[in-house]
């Protein structure tokens, strides 16, 4: 009998085919089922009957608002990515390449900003700039005496507020790319004469290129499957877009729902989405040939920006206060019975009877309760599920290796608005439909490629010896995973579970989709309180949110960064 490597002892073959199964009923079930009801006869459900059709393409085909829609998409999107990108290639250059001062304080504020919900942003852009009664088109009138000339509902404005949204995930990104570019190409070029500006444009530029094409592709696949601003703006401002078409024929607000039609849009999102992907792709394997970083020690170069350090550091500081805008407005609100403008006379009505009447509600109650429930136990699940299918891809040998690496990444490609969707077709007929349990699922489904992908990155760091050591003294893989390995990943791990936590509680794309009376969470309720209107409640309940998610990851960063740094 021949003898088993290490490296392959304590790989059972059924634990990875339930591992398999388990992710393919998270993927692949919704998606056939997708599929199946696009081709159901109109007013069908499925499993009601067996007929197949072709109309709802037909529809997509011959509708002229198809078009309307894929431009409006298009424009929303590009605009988005093109204001985003140029705002945060100008803060990674300032804070990675330059001796601005507060350079740490912008970085942290920008990370701790991807806790902030969208739709908190979109409720708070509303009370900005809403044309009657928006409290700069307020200060417009007191210091001009006319109308303001802002107004929320309209392209330009839905563009300036998603790409004020997608910075901090762009900076993050191009942070990177000129914190670990070799300054030797530019040194080069100021020996030969070259100024800051030649050198920019004819060598650090070039070099970018590729790196900030691959975060343009990406953010742009990310606003084009966004769900949440297009809602709340969009619709007001007569802007539909592919996301939002999906969600009113399957939640129209009277009728019945199209399911099938909606599908068929679905598949539509999907197939531009996963288009966009193969483009990244591509990009990404051809930004190969442009890497410059050696084995050896380097250090960015830093520009000296001499009496320009001061301006820079103010605008950087303006903007960061113009993205915490909308918050501070929320936060004035939410201490109001009633919506005012600021003002000293509404100064003296401020108290906290909002708070007390929203959180004495019981459907307020409900909420938070399912809230908790949902984010701590679809974190953990994702990433205790991400653990062992990232376990079972780097370690695992054969097609069930290399079909759960594919499975558990292709969500990636499917819009959240496409799987929710698909999630609601799939449960709808049993107990899990109007659960919490259908929320846990659908947020498992939609950010399991990132966890995988965060713990994936972290294996291959590790040297296979340490878990061969683990395997040829007796332990099992489930024990040299839970004993071994994630005690020396658990940054990476820890990191992973804060993002999904997050995430998980400022979605409103599933929760939204799947609502019932019984398994509504804090998004849910707050986009109801708003839709009614009761705008301080929604105000007081977005402040809370906010509030409890910067409680908890601000502090696990933090956390995080002082193990980091005294492990270096």
């Amino acid at each position: 009998m021949p003898r088993r490597r290490a490296s392959d002892a304590g790989q059972p073959w059924i634990a990875q085919t339930v591992v398999l199964l388990i992710v393919a009923a998270l993927v692949i079930g919704p998606l056939l089922m997708l599929f199946r009801t696009a081709l159901l006869p109109e007013n069908s459900l499925p499993f009601e009957t067996w007929e197949f059709t072709l109309s709802n393409f037909a529809t997509i085909v011959t509708d002229p608002q198809v078009l309307v829609l894929l431009f409006n998409t298009a424009v929303y999107a590009l605009g988005s990515v093109v204001f985003g990108l140029v705002i945060a290639t100008v803060l990674a250059w300032l804070v990675e390449r330059t001796d601005m001062p507060g350079r740490t304080a912008i970085r942290v504020a920008l990370f701790t900003w991807m806790a902030v919900p969208p739709v908190i942003l979109g409720f708070g852009w509303i009370l900005l700039i809403n044309p009657g009664s928006g409290i700069l088109n307020a200060l417009w009138r007191t210091l001009a005496g006319t109308d303001g000339p802002l107004t929320i509902y309209s392209m330009w404005a839905l563009i300036f507020i998603t790409g004020i949204s997608v910075t901090p995930t762009a900076f993050v990104m191009i942070g990177g790319l000129f914190r670990n570019m070799d300054p030797q190409l530019e040194n080069a070029g100021y020996v030969h004469g070259g100024n800051w500006l030649s050198v920019a444009r004819r060598i650090t530029l070039p070099l970018l290129t590729p790196g900030l094409l691959s975060v343009g592709i990406y953010v742009f696949i990310a606003v084009v499957q966004t769900f949440e601003l297009p809602l709340i703006v969009g619709l007001t401002a007569r802007i539909p877009v592919l996301s939002t078409r999906i969600y009113l024929l399957s939640s129209p607000d009277v009728g019945v729902p199209n399911y099938g039609l909606s599908a068929a849009f679905g598949l539509l999102l999907l197939v531009v989405a996963v288009l966009l992907m193969l483009l990244y792709f591509r990009v990404v394997g051809a930004g190969e040939k442009y890497r410059v970083v050696s084995g050896k020690s380097f250090r960015p170069r830093q520009t000296e920006l001499g009496r320009w350090s001061i301006p820079a550091m103010i605008g950087t500081a303006l903007l960061v206060l113009l993205m915490i805008l909308p918050l501070l407005v929320l936060l004035w609100t939410s201490f109001l019975r009633f919506y005012e403008l600021p003002s000293l006379d509404a100064l003296s009505r401020v108290s906290l009877d909002t708070y007390r009447e929203v959180l004495a509600r019981g459907a307020v109650q409900g909420a938070i309760l399912n809230t908790v429930i949902l984010v701590f136990v679809s974190s953990t699940a994702t990433m205790c599920l991400a653990a062992v299918v990232a376990w079972f891809s780097q370690r695992g040998r054969g097609w069930i290796a290399r079909s759960l690496d594919v499975l558990s990444f292709s969500p990636i490609a499917i819009p959240p608005i496409v799987m929710a969707m698909a999630i609601l077709l799939l449960y709808l007929r049993t107990p899990l439909y109007g659960s919490v349990a259908i929320l846990i699922l659908g947020h498992m489904t939609i950010y399991l490629a990132f966890a995988t992908r965060t713990l994936s990155s972290a294996l291959v760091q590790l040297h296979k010896e340490l878990a061969d050591a683990a395997m040829v003294s007796g332990a099992s893989w489930w024990t040299t995973l839970t004993r071994v390995i994630i005690p020396l990943i658990w940054p990476q791990a820890l990191n992973g579970w804060i993002w999904v936590l997050a995430h998980s509680a400022r979605d409103l794309t599933i929760p939204l989709l799947l609502m019932t009376n019984s398994n509504m969470v804090m998004s849910t309720v707050m986009w109801t309180l708003w839709d009614v209107p009761d705008l301080p409640g929604a105000a007081a309940l977005s402040t809370l949110l906010v509030a409890a998610l910067l409680c908890i990851v601000v502090p696990l960063q933090i956390l995080i960064t002082r193990k980091s740094e005294r492990a270096m």
